[in-house]
C-alpha cells in the first residue's frame, strides 16, 4: 500500500511537470504574428521544358572573333561557348569550314576526322595554317593532318588523371603557379569518372604531358608563322562534367585553395586567342575594372546565427561593403533546432535589408535530404507547406519547390523587395535544382565550391545539370568558406594570397561565414577586407549577378577599314562599369563618348546605351 501511494505520488509529479514543461513552452513558443494572412506564392512555378540550346544563337559576329568551327553538334559544344563566355573571349560558332577560316583563330571542336570532315575541308584547316592562321583543335582522331599539328599518331586511353604544362611557348607565358602547371582532368584514386584521351605520339613540340609522359597538347609552326595547337582530349565536355559537379572528386581541394583546372585551359585559349588575333578584344571579368569580384555572404541557418547578424552587417556598414545574408525561413520546430524565423527575429531580417545587404533564400528546412527530395508539384505555398526534418536522413513533406518557393515568398513579404539569389543548406545540390531556381523566380546561385567545380568564374547552369540545355540562373562558386580547419581568424594570410591570385584573371571570390560564433570571424573580416579593397570590387551576389548578366548579353566586333580599327559593342542592358582589354599599341582616333575613358591596353565603360561604336588608330607595327 504505502509502495502504491509513492508510485502514485511519482507519477502524478511527473504529469504534473510534463504540463508545467509544455505550458511554459508554449508561453516561450516564439509568436509567429507576423506571418499570419500570409498565403503564398499564388502563381505556380512551372518547369520548363529543358529543350536544347541551339548553337545557331552564336552563329554572328565579325572575323575578328574566334570561330569555333563545330565538326558535330551532338557535342558538348556548350561548354566551350558557356567557358569563353566566362573567360570573355568574343567567338562565333559555324558549321562551314570556309566560313571559319576567314578567321585569323579557330577552334576546330568536338573533334577532326574523316568521318566529320570531308577533303575539302581537311585541305582548307591545313591551307589555313600554311598561310599563317592559328588553328585549335580537340582530339584529333584522323583526317590525315597529324602533319599539320606535329606528331605521328594517336594512342587513346582512360588511365589519365593529371595534365602537366612545360615549356616556355608564348601562349603558356601566364603560367607561373604549380597549381595552373599541373591540372587535373580525372580523379586519380578511382577510374570510374575518367574522360577519354588521345596522346599525341612522335610530337615534337610538346607544350603539356599526361601522368606517363605522354604529350597531351601539342604545338606545330608553319613556314607562314602559321600555328596548329591539338588537345588530346574533349575540352567542353570536361568543362560541363565540372561545372556540373560530376567530376567524381576530381578537386584537389574542397575550397580555401586555389583549383584553376578548368580556368587555366580557359585563360590558354585567351591566350592564344589575343596572341594570334591583331584585333583581339576580351571582356574583363570584374566590374568597374577592378581586378576581383568580391561578395562577403552568410548562412543563416541556426537561432544563434539569426542574433549575430547584427554584429556582422554593422561591420559590413562600417568597412563600406554590401553583404549578402541567406536566410533560412524556419518557421517551426524538427530535429535541426526551434523555430527562428519569427516575430523576434523578423525586424533582423527587415533591418538587414534596410541597411543596404542583400537577403537571399536559405531554403526552408535546411535539410541534408535536400538532394534527395522529389521536385515537387510547383503549387506548394505557405501555410500549407509543413515539411520537417525528422532526422539526418529523413525529411517529411518537403519538396525542392517547396524549399524554394515558400522561402522566396516569405522573405519577400518581409522585406517588401524581390529575392534573387539561393543557396542550398550543405551545399546539396539536386540534379533538378538549376530549372526549378529558374522556374521559382531565382537569378542566381552560389551553391558549389570553386574546388569542386574547378572553376574559380561564374557561369551559367544547366537544366538537370547535364550538357545540352542552358538554363538562366548563374552559378557562382564559393572560393572561401568558414568550415575547414584551422579557425578563419588563422588564415588570413592564405585568404589574401588566394584573392591576389584570383585577381590575375578577374576571379571570383565569394566568401562563405556561418555566424554562429562573432569573434575569429570578425577579426578575419577586419584583417582582409581592407588588403582587398586594394585591388578588388565588394558587392551584394545580386549586385554582382546583374552585372555579370549584363555582360553576358554583350557583343563586342573590330572592323578594320584601311588605316583605323572600328570597335563596336552591342548589349542587351545599358552597359555599366564594363572594361574591355585590347592591345597596348591602339591609340583613340578621337575622343570617346561621355561615360567612356581610355588608357593604355584597356577601354573602360563606366555607363552607355546599349549601343556603342569607337574608333581606334591601328598598331604602328605588325605583329
Amino acid at each position: 500500500m504505502f509502495w502504491n501511494k509513492r508510485v502514485a505520488v511519482l507519477i502524478s509529479a511527473l504529469i504534473i511537470a510534463a504540463i508545467t514543461i509544455s505550458i511554459l513552452t508554449y508561453v516561450r513558443r516564439p509568436s509567429l504574428e507576423g506571418l499570419a494572412g500570409l498565403n503564398g506564392p499564388t502563381a505556380d512555378s512551372i518547369i520548363a521544358d529543358g529543350q536544347s540550346s541551339s548553337w545557331s544563337v552564336h552563329a554572328d559576329g565579325s572575323e575578328s572573333r574566334l570561330a569555333i568551327l563545330l565538326t558535330d553538334e551532338d557535342s558538348s559544344w556548350l561548354g566551350l561557348a558557356e567557358g569563353l563566355k566566362s573567360i570573355g573571349v568574343p567567338f562565333l560558332i559555324t558549321r562551314n569550314t570556309k566560313a571559319a577560316v576567314q578567321h585569323k583563330v579557330v577552334l576546330a571542336y568536338p573533334a577532326i576526322s574523316g568521318r566529320l570532315l570531308d577533303a575539302e575541308d581537311l585541305e582548307t584547316l591545313a591551307q589555313h595554317v600554311e598561310s599563317g592562321g592559328t588553328l585549335i583543335a580537340t582530339q584529333i582522331l584522323g583526317g590525315g593532318l597529324q602533319g599539320v599539328f606535329g606528331f605521328d599518331r594517336i594512342e587513346e586511353s582512360r588511365d589519365y588523371s593529371e595534365i602537366r604544362f612545360s615549356g616556355s611557348q608564348p601562349s603558356l607565358s601566364f603560367i607561373d603557379r604549380p597549381e595552373e602547371r599541373t591540372v587535373r582532368i580525372g580523379n586519380p584514386d578511382k577510374d570510374l569518372h575518367r574522360i577519354g584521351t588521345q596522346a599525341f605520339v612522335g610530337a615534337t613540340n610538346i607544350l603539356a604531358t599526361y601522368d606517363d609522359g605522354s604529350a597531351a597538347v601539342v604545338a606545330h609552326a608553319s613556314k607562314q608563322g602559321g600555328q596548329a595547337y591539338a588537345i588530346g582530349f574533349d575540352l567542353g565536355f570536361f568543362i560541363l562534367k565540372s561545372a556540373n559537379g560530376r567530376n567524381g572528386g576530381v578537386s584537389r581541394n574542397y575550397a580555401n585553395a586555389y583549383e584553376p583546372s578548368v580556368d587555366t585551359w580557359l585563360r590558354w585559349i585567351k591566350s592564344v586567342y589575343t596572341q594570334s588575333e591583331p584585333a583581339a578584344i576580351t571582356l574583363h571579368s570584374a566590374p568597374e575594372g577592378r581586378d576581383l569580384a568580391v561578395v562577403i555572404s552568410f548562412d543563416i541557418d541556426y537561432s544563434n546565427s539569426m542574433t549575430n547578424t547584427r554584429a556582422f552587417s554593422d561591420l559590413l556598414s562600417e568597412l563600406g561593403i554590401p553583404g549578402t545574408f541567406f536566410i533560412q525561413t524556419k518557421y517551426f520546430d524538427d530535429y535541426n533546432d526551434k523555430a527562428f524565423f519569427n516575430d523576434f527575429t523578423l525586424p533582423i531580417v527587415q533591418h538587414l535589408n534596410e541597411s543596404g545587404m542583400e537577403v537571399a533564400s536559405h531554403s526552408v528546412t535546411h535539410a541534408k535530404t535536400f538532394s534527395d527530395m522529389p521536385l515537387g508539384e510547383g503549387s506548394e505555398r505557405f501555410p500549407d507547406y509543413q515539411p520537417r526534418v525528422l532526422n539526418e536522413g529523413r525529411t517529411w513533406n518537403a519538396s525542392i519547390l517547396g524549399e524554394l518557393r515558400v522561402s522566396k515568398y516569405l522573405l519577400e513579404q518581409v522585406t517588401e523587395t524581390e529575392v534573387v539569389s539561393f543557396r542550398p543548406g550543405y551545399l546539396a545540390t539536386p540534379a533538378r535544382l538549376p530549372e526549378a531556381l529558374d522556374a521559382s523566380g531565382y537569378k542566381y546561385a552560389s551553391s558549389a565550391t570553386s574546388g569542386n567545380v574547378l572553376t574559380h568564374l561564374p557561369y551559367r547552369m544547366n537544366f538537370s545539370r547535364g550538357y545540352d540545355s542552358a538554363t538562366g540562373v548563374f552559378q557562382f562558386p564559393i572560393a572561401i568558406e568558414d568550415e575547414i580547419p584551422p579557425h578563419m581568424n588563422l588564415r588570413e594570410e592564405p585568404a589574401v594570397d588566394l584573392a591576389k591570385r584570383l585577381a590575375e584573371y578577374g576571379g571570383c571570390y565569394v566568401v562563405l561565414i556561418h555566424p554562429n560564433v562573432t569573434k575569429e570571424k570578425i577579426e578575419f573580416l577586419n584583417a582582409v577586407v581592407p588588403e582587398l579593397k586594394r585591388f578588388a570590387w565588394f558587392g551584394t551576389l545580386q549586385q554582382f549577378g546583374d552585372w555579370w548578366t549584363m555582360r553576358d548579353g554583350v557583343s563586342v566586333d573590330a572592323r578594320i577599314f584601311e588605316d583605323e580599327m572600328v570597335i563596336t559593342v552591342d548589349s542587351e542592358l545599358p552597359i555599366q562599369g564594363l572594361r574591355l582589354d585590347l592591345d597596348t599599341d591602339w591609340i583613340p582616333q578621337s575622343q570617346f563618348p561621355d561615360g567612356v575613358s581610355f588608357s593604355p591596353g584597356s577601354v573602360y565603360i563606366a555607363a552607355a546605351g546599349t549601343e556603342l561604336s569607337i574608333t581606334m588608330n591601328m598598331p604602328s607595327t605588325d605583329r
